[in-house]
């Protein structure tokens, strides 16, 4: 097969990123882009509950916003604004329940090549750390088939992380979000661009709907 400028250009963007050396902090994650208040990370880690063990790609990302801590959770929740701050999000539902403590979440993500298209169907888990201070919630993927039957155009993800909200001075609210993906059969190097890609793109969506008046 002939190769083409975007293929040879994406191979060579694999050799460096395959040999690129980060320092690792304490708890093992690699800075890999800092932009203004945003910062990603990222580290390998064992996928919950996974039998046998299963080493996974945890990505980590933390900001500042200017709004409060309970306006960055209700905007995880909100139907109408996903597609804003989630642009690869093509269907996106949630099901809120009687107890708040818990939701659960479908979405549907358009992909693009090499990666082919992916939904997934969380539980969302909320705790208070410090009440009108901090809040957490975790969220891992169910299974539900009235909710979310399996489909033949996605593959299902399992996926596994939080989101951190932190009361800070000056109406501002520190954000860390952690996510950990089932590896794929596809290649890290043409995974890697993309993944990267989204948490940033998505943060900076995030962020700036939390800071429109």
């Amino acid at each position: 097969m002939k190769s083409t400028p975007g293929f040879l250009l994406t191979c060579i963007l694999c050799i460096v990123l395959l040999n690129n050396v980060h320092a690792q902090d304490k708890d093992g994650y690699v800075l890999l882009k800092k932009e203004n208040q945003i910062a990603i990370f990222e580290r390998w880690v064992t996928f919950p509950k996974s039998k046998p063990a299963i080493k996974a790609r945890e990505v980590k990302g933390e900001f500042i916003v200017n709004n409060s801590l309970f306006a960055a959770l209700a905007l995880v929740k909100n139907e109408t604004k996903i597609r804003i701050w989630q642009s690869h999000v093509s269907e996106f539902k949630v099901f809120l329940q009687s107890d708040t403590t818990y939701w659960y979440e479908y979405s549907y993500h358009d992909i693009p090549w090499p990666v082919s298209d992916q939904d997934h169907f969380l539980i969302y888990k909320l705790s208070v750390l410090k009440p009108g201070k901090e809040l957490m919630v975790n969220f891992e993927s169910r299974s539900n088939a009235t909710l979310a039957p399996l489909r033949e155009d996605a593959d299902r993800m399992a996926l596994s992380g939080s989101w951190r909200f932190e009361k800070l001075g000056n109406y501002k609210t520190r954000v860390t979000y952690n996510i950990i993906s089932m590896p794929s059969s596809i290649p890290k190097c043409f995974t890697d661009p993309v993944i990267r890609r989204n948490m940033m793109n998505t943060i900076r969506s995030y962020i700036k709907i939390l800071e429109s008046r």
